[in-house]
């Protein structure tokens, strides 16, 4: 009896997993054009801003501990949102993860060693 209850509720589980995947929104995958478009959307912007500093906090986690150094730590200088703007500004077909990369290259080439 167990058995014949836990196939039908992991098809049910499965299903609403794929259902939720198909809806969801992949933040990384914005163009450029979104980003400025976001500027008069407060809550699209906090969402792809939230998920800029996420993904340069996992970059700063996995490369810190390859060269040693806190890259994020002393880069106040530099806005995310600001760089993210002026990126974007230059190279409107990119995309959001395009404008994160290329902040990770800088900061981590502007290192102290």
């Amino acid at each position: 009896m167990k058995i014949t209850f836990r196939i039908p509720l992991a098809a049910l589980a499965f299903s609403l997993m794929v259902s939720n995947a198909n809806a969801s929104t992949v933040l990384g995958a914005i163009s450029c054009e979104q980003w400025q478009a976001s500027q008069n959307k407060p809550d699209d912007r906090a969402a792809y801003t939230t998920w800029l500093n996420g993904y340069l906090s996992g970059a700063n986690f996995m490369y810190g501990d390859m060269v040693d150094r806190d890259f994020i730590k002393n880069s106040d200088k530099i806005s995310i949102v600001d760089w993210t703007g002026v990126y974007c500004d230059k190279h409107p077909e990119s995309m959001l993860q395009d404008s994160a990369n290329a902040l990770i290259k800088r900061l981590k080439r502007d290192l102290p060693f």
